[in-house]
């Protein structure tokens, strides 16, 4: 089986000029955990929602609300995401890919294809694969 079986071809980006409000949002709005920065075509980064908590203030740790939300606004996603994130392509295997997933404990890998992107495999969409290969 290769990645491209079980891949989301759906993708939804972002760049590092994002702000951290937006990232927020998007991950919010779409219900998803993962976010591939773009940079014209190219994948430059990933951005999680455990990113995403990290570069988020606390208002419980005597942030004000001001503050609070001046950091969402200025705040850029080139500051907290993962850079040079690993990739796979659509013919990679899924064995592969899982073990990539094992050894680096990612839940995402962007799916590059001729250095663009053109899909995201998450720990979802494996675990997808699993349900569907078990017996009932």
């Amino acid at each position: 089986m290769l990645v491209e079986d079980a891949m989301s071809r759906s993708v939804v980006t972002l760049t590092p000029e994002y702000t951290l409000r937006e990232a927020i949002e998007l991950l919010r709005s779409r219900g998803i955990r993962h976010l591939p920065v773009v940079g014209g075509s190219k994948v430059v980064g990933i951005v999680t929602d455990r990113d995403v908590k990290r570069a988020t203030p606390s208002l419980h740790s005597g942030v004000d609300r001001n503050q609070y939300e001046r950091v969402l606004e200025t705040t850029m996603v080139a500051q907290f995401m993962t850079r040079d994130p690993v990739t796979v392509t659509p013919k990679s295997t899924l064995r592969a890919a899982v073990t990539i997933f094992i050894e680096r404990k990612v839940g995402a890998l962007p799916v590059v294809e001729d250095g663009r992107l053109v899909g995201i495999l998450t720990d979802i969409d494996i675990l997808r694969v699993v349900h569907d290969l078990l017996p009932e």
